[in-house]
């Protein structure tokens, strides 16, 4: 332990539509494009549903609140005893939708002693690209795509050149919820959440790009990760991955390929949106990166301080 705590240790708590995520990791070189700047000590989560609940009611009933509660606390304690200087409380997009978000965000910080954010999601996509890129603007094009259970963030980013953010009100959960009712998935359902997914995608430009200087895109968040699961997200891949997901119930799904339950019932909404965005961004393929918004609010604190939630632009220039 003496030696760990020479280290600068961070930590960063989300709650987001599916989940409540718990990252502690000390700052580190960055080594690789795909996880940069910070090695793991503690990676969890436990599943809430957050975002469905908002979506029946438009607020965070006392059942929820609770459980948000009782979350945050265990990952709080988890953190601290893993030597964490600074630990970062997030709420993401049910928060911003909720009616009473920030009246929720308010208590916990009464409770916990911490202030509890809650992020745009202009912030959101560029903790997501410091995470990824580890703070440090890479040399090439870069293109990163955070698929969140209800919004998609996606950034663009070319040297020399201000970092483009562009959020979608479009999530693997919520367009399940609008349009799967099988199990598995009928073939007519997804051809609808291959339209919706396209119909959303719609409002982002289309990109197109100089042979030499095609992008790499990189895509995070827990859909990606599992969908990476079936194979690499090729559009030639994703296309076989919509007809395997089409034979295969949720649980065949978790047994063949180990993922979560919750993830499995939405894997044919995320192969939809991802399709959707390779192709308005132009691009025929993507990387997967296990890094997050977490990894770049620990970044942040640990370059710029308790200032860093105004200060971001600083990493991306």
């Amino acid at each position: 332990m003496a030696k760990r705590r020479q280290q600068h240790i961070g930590a960063a708590i989300d709650v987001g539509s599916n989940s409540i995520h718990l990252l502690v990791a000390a700052l580190a070189p960055p080594q690789t494009l795909v996880r940069r700047g910070l090695t793991t000590i503690d990676d969890r989560s436990q599943l809430l549903g957050l975002g469905e609940v908002v979506d029946r009611l438009g607020h965070i009933p006392d059942q929820q609140r609770g459980q948000i509660m009782t979350g945050i606390a265990e990952y709080l304690l988890i953190a601290r005893t893993a030597g964490a200087a600074h630990v970062a409380l997030l709420g993401t997009e049910p928060f911003r939708r909720a009616a009473d978000g920030h009246e929720v965000a308010v208590d916990v910080g009464v409770v916990t002693g911490l202030p509890l954010r809650v992020i745009s999601e202009h912030t959101e996509g560029l903790l997501t690209f410091i995470g990824v890129s580890g703070g440090v603007p890479p040399p090439e094009p870069l293109v990163v795509v955070d698929i969140g259970g209800g919004s998609t963030e996606m950034s663009i980013y070319t040297p020399g050149e201000p970092l483009t953010l562009r959020p979608l009100a479009l999530g693997s959960a919520r367009l399940t919820r609008a349009i799967v009712e099988h199990d598995p998935p009928t073939k007519s359902e997804l051809s609808k959440l291959e339209a919706a997914a396209r119909a959303a995608a719609g409002a982002l430009p289309q990109m197109r790009w100089p042979a030499r200087r095609r992008p790499r895109a990189i895509f995070v968040g827990g859909t990606a990760t599992n969908l990476a699961r079936l194979g690499r997200l090729t559009r030639a891949g994703l296309a076989e991955d919509r007809r395997t997901l089409s034979n295969l119930t949720s649980a065949q799904v978790v047994d063949h390929f180990g993922v979560r339950p919750q993830r499995a019932v939405q894997l044919a909404a995320g192969a939809a949106i991802v399709d959707a965005l390779l192709d308005r961004a132009g691009l025929d393929e993507a990387l997967v990166s296990e890094a997050s918004l977490r990894d770049g609010a620990i970044i942040a604190a640990a370059r710029l301080g308790d200032a860093w939630p105004d200060r971001l632009t600083e990493l991306v220039a």
